[in-house]
């Protein structure tokens, strides 16, 4: 039985039967064993580094959301580009002095996202690699195999001429386990993270089976039963090592035990310590072995990638019809009004949003909402959720139920809520959807008070609301039409009301609350 239909059927067979020839909320079909993501790269998207952290944290969670291949991503990665352009003098030359293993992390960094790395911020950053570089062809500061590898797979992908000292120098540190590491307290410790650096230069340059397989050897070795490597940040280096294996046994059980350590807010951390918060680093790096991609492959061409989709429109405040919320699921979010509401999908268009459908194997199924993501498309593990919400008698929200039919075939009552969120199936967990403003348990109509005549003050009486608003505002009307400053809860009557009709509008605000306005009865005609 196809994945998707199973997922159906376990939310109802009315929703199995809905899937056919109907819009509507298509489970997911990943496995339990997988980690996701579509939630990962929404975790960086709305974690993104800031250009006072530095060139090398924009460059990491660009090339993490770069290994999804989904223009969707591109708005952010662009972002981050301008950050590395910004910061790109103080992190190739630090104190002045160039460092040409960070030209080379910068070279991939900007070949993966479809830049060209000859002319990036000023600076031809593959030149850079190899500028300056000592007898022995060491890149970088100081010994590293880890600095070595960049430097290799950089001129690799920039298909750059490689001076033979860099792989001479690389194969000089590969110790006699097979692994790669560092010299510390006279002796070499065997890293994971380099021996994955070493791996991948390897495999980049070819025709070096025997040192490959040594250090493939070795990685298997260095597994733990759990299916992680151990080292100061096991996600790290389990998505980086498990990513340059490729395939394989070891592959299979590192996916597994990463599965395991994915956040409820889709990322992941970097200690396997209990309560230890997600991290844009280690989230970055997981990204890798989620997607199958390696620093040799990882692409995501933001030239050809579409401009970024259009904002959200802006939120409603209140609301006589059905809510719609909508979550992109990378923190773009918005609550809206739908005045017509004959099933949800005319709701969405009503609230405001632009739509898209595709076909699937169960017919058509809604995948795009205000143009994104940027591909008209709908698989097994992301798509838009279709979900409920009902009022609570204190005005509250209840919790999102996935709605079990489909969107077309739903018919939303007055008053309640729908929401749309683009990601995985949830499998029963809430989305992340933000619920609609409360609503007052009463909101009384204001009258006035006083004589209608032509120099009398009226006065207004909100009423009592409950709960207390914040702020109360009024508007007085002269037959409907609004008195220009008249604002006050009190208004003194002029020429121009004579025979005329007065009414005021008194509207609530409150934190939380919607903003919600009540109109008074008229007066009778202003003597004059």
């Amino acid at each position: 039985m196809h994945s998707s239909l199973r997922r159906s059927l376990a939310v109802g067979t009315t929703a199995a039967l809905t899937l056919t020839g109907l819009i509507a909320s298509a489970p997911g079909a990943g496995a339990a064993s997988e980690a996701n993501a579509t939630k990962a790269a929404n975790f960086l998207v709305r974690n993104l580094p800031a250009a006072g952290d530095g060139a090398a944290a924009s460059m990491t969670a660009a090339l993490g959301l770069a290994t999804t291949g989904d223009c969707s991503y591109a708005p952010a990665a662009r972002t981050l580009v301008k950050q590395i352009e910004k910061n790109a003098k103080s992190y190739l030359y630090p104190s002045k002095k160039l460092n040409q293993a960070r030209a080379a992390n910068m070279a991939i960094t900007v070949t993966a996202l479809g830049l060209n790395p000859k002319k990036f911020a000023g600076y031809n950053l593959i030149s850079l690699v190899t500028k300056s570089l000592p007898k022995n062809g060491q890149v970088g500061a100081s010994k590293s195999a880890f600095s070595q590898s960049l430097g290799l797979i950089a001129l690799k992908r920039a298909d750059a001429t490689i001076p033979v000292t860099l792989l001479t120098n690389l194969l000089g540190q590969q110790g006699d386990n097979g692994a790669f590491g560092y010299e510390w307290d006279n002796k070499f410790n065997a890293d994971p993270d380099t021996t994955a650096m070493g791996i991948l230069a390897l495999k980049a340059i070819g025709q070096l089976k025997p040192q490959q397989d040594a250090a493939t050897d070795w990685a298997k070795d260095a597994q733990k039963p759990a299916g992680y490597w151990e080292n100061y940040s096991p996600v790290d280096s389990t998505a980086l090592l498990g990513s340059a294996l490729g395939s394989g046994t070891q592959v299979t059980k590192a996916k597994e035990w990463l599965s395991t350590v994915q956040q409820s807010d889709g990322g992941f951390p970097n200690s396997l310590d209990e309560g230890t918060a997600s991290d844009v680093t280690a989230t970055a790096n997981a990204m890798y072995l989620i997607t199958g991609k390696s620093l040799l492959d990882v692409s995501l061409n933001l030239g050809k990638c579409p401009k970024s989709p259009p904002s959200l429109p802006k939120a409603s405040t209140s609301c006589t019809g059905v809510w719609v919320v909508v979550n992109r699921g990378n923190g773009q979010e918005t609550v809206r009004c739908a005045t017509k509401y004959s099933n949800g999908l005319a709701a969405l268009k009503s609230a405001g949003y632009s739509i898209k459908t595709t076909s699937t194997n169960f017919g058509p199924f809604l995948c795009q909402v205000q143009g994104y993501p940027s591909k008209c498309t709908s698989t097994a593990n992301t798509f838009w959720g279709y979900w409920t919400a009902k009022q609570n008698e204190d005005g509250s929200w209840g919790k999102w139920t996935e709605s079990p039919i489909g969107a077309s075939q739903s018919k939303p009552a007055k008053g309640v809520a729908e929401g749309w969120i683009y990601g995985p199936w949830l499998d029963g967990a809430q989305p992340e959807l933000t619920a609609p403003p409360k609503a007052y348990t009463a909101s009384p109509t204001p009258t006035i008070s006083g004589t209608a005549k032509v120099g009398k003050t009226l006065t207004a009486a909100a009423g009592s609301w409950a709960p207390q608003p914040d702020s109360l505002g009024y508007q007085w009307y002269r037959s409907g039409k609004a008195i220009s400053k008249a604002t006050k809860s009190t208004y003194k009557l002029t020429k121009s009301d004579a025979k005329k009709k007065i009414t005021v509008k008194v509207t609530a605000k409150k934190d939380g609350y919607e903003t919600l306005a009540k109109t008074s009865k008229a007066t009778g005609k202003v003597a004059k």
